[in-house]
């Protein structure tokens, strides 16, 4: 037997802690199928089947119910979590800009009060003058 199952008793020796001897007579008990020697080292029970309990119509109702508000709660979650990192970055972005501007005091931009400034302003941060197309002009 080891002649004709010699790879196959060398991949179970590396996958398992069996000896020579023991994988052989494993490898017999299983008639020479190689993967059922490992999966039983890995799982003494695979074969059993697990049964699956039979749920009533009205337990399967609560379940699909149950699924569907926690995946809707999860998503809410999500996207409040998203709305908060986004206010901190527009925060963040604005808290620059006021530190910019303070550089720059001849600059008349302050959103959301005074929404246009000179096409000359120097302040990096400033989108310059609003033109009548609602687009912004600094040239």
């Amino acid at each position: 037997m080891s002649d004709k199952y010699t790879g196959a008793i060398a991949l179970i020796m590396s996958q398992t802690n069996y000896t020579k001897d023991k994988a052989e007579s494993k490898l017999k008990q299983w008639e020479g199928e190689y993967i059922n020697v490992i999966k039983e080292y890995l799982n003494p029970k695979f074969q059993t089947k697990k049964t699956k309990k039979k749920k009533s119509v009205n337990e399967q109702m609560m379940y699909e119910i149950r699924n569907f508000m926690d995946d809707a709660n999860n998503k809410f979650l999500k996207r409040k979590e998203e709305e908060k990192k986004k206010q901190e970055y527009l925060k963040k972005i604005y808290d620059n800009f006021l530190y910019t501007k303070k550089q720059y005091p001849k600059c008349k931009y302050d959103p959301p009060n005074i929404l246009t400034c000179c096409v000359e302003c120097k302040n990096p941060m400033c989108p310059g003058q609003l033109g009548d197309n609602n687009k912004y002009n600094k040239l």
